[in-house]
């Protein structure tokens, strides 16, 4: 479809084998100039980054800075050794040693500081240590033997509650805040970083979602990022929230397929993305977005070179 004269438009309509369902994101930071964390990833104890975590991915952190960006919010932190991680409905921090607070939320050793989704409400609760030191390996253990140390001291204390009847065995899974099948089952859909970085904003009004999710699409179609659109596609038309059986990668080759259609930047320009009409407008591009569960992915987009 490239090509096109002026005044000639083109419509993509995502229906597998036919026409072409979109979506995007590409966000930068709110935090950007605030500095984040390295540290061990739990699975096999090679460096990681806290604002490159993969849904699923444990970062064991042991940082000296007073605060740090994750989740879109600023956490505040005191001679910190813990666990960041992302589950599809919650950000967490389990803290190992000192604490880390948001607001008037504080989590201390034992305890996790959760992080939920368009800004909602914070909360703490206890961590399994238990559960939680027979996920460190050996490798693990050496290369971190004072954090996981302080961790054996948490599980020995909860386990000595749990004995004399204080403490129940928590059964609280931070990895997975519903059920686990729920969350293998759905994590290819909303666990995209494209989709998390919205999510996880900080945004909390609907239109402002809606516009975070037509800007990056747009973004990404510009800068030719093919994995960026494919995750805020529509899913619907590849099976459905679940993108089983090779769907993740037809939506992927879909927004390849979308992406070298035509010159993206010539035709959305520099506008940002308005509201009108029920649909977002930006230069000759026009979006329409369909929601699923909490989220919004793209569902349709019209091109006109003016």
């Amino acid at each position: 479809m490239t090509g096109l004269k002026q005044g000639a438009s083109m419509t993509f309509d995502l229906r597998i084998g036919r026409d072409l369902a979109i979506a995007l994101v590409i966000m930068g930071s709110a935090f950007s100039s605030v500095r984040a964390e390295t540290g061990v990833l739990l699975a096999n104890a090679q460096a990681g980054h806290s604002e490159r975590l993969a849904t699923g991915e444990q970062l064991l952190i042991n940082s000296d800075a007073s605060s740090m960006p994750f989740a879109g919010r600023q956490v505040d932190l005191d001679k910190f050794v813990g666990i960041a991680g992302y589950a599809n409905e919650v950000a967490y921090i389990a803290v190992i040693e000192g604490s880390a607070s948001v607001n008037n939320e504080k989590a201390k050793p034992g305890q996790l500081l959760l992080l939920r989704p368009y800004g909602a409400k914070i909360g703490v609760e206890r961590f399994d240590a238990i559960r939680l030191t027979q996920q460190w390996s050996e490798v693990v253990q050496a290369a971190a033997p004072d954090a996981y140390a302080s961790l054996a001291r948490i599980k020995n204390r909860q386990q000595r509650g749990v004995w004399l009847g204080r403490l129940g065995q928590t059964s609280y899974n931070v990895a997975a805040s519903g059920s686990a099948a729920n969350e293998r089952a759905t994590r290819r859909l909303m666990g995209e970083s494209a989709v998390r970085d919205i999510r996880f904003s900080g945004a909390s009004d609907p239109m402002a979602v809606e516009k975070m999710v037509a800007t990056s699409f747009l973004n990404a179609l510009k800068s030719g990022d093919a994995e960026a659109a494919s995750a805020l596609m529509d899913p619907t038309p590849f099976g459905g929230r679940t993108l089983a059986g090779g769907a993740g990668e037809a939506r992927l080759i879909a927004a390849r397929a979308l992406i070298a259609s035509q010159n993206w930047a010539n035709i959305v320009g520099s506008d940002e993305p308005t509201f009108r009409d029920r649909v977002w407008r930006a230069g000759g591009a026009t979006l329409a977005l369909r929601p699923i569960d909490d989220f919004v992915f793209v569902s349709r987009i019209t091109g006109d070179v003016n």
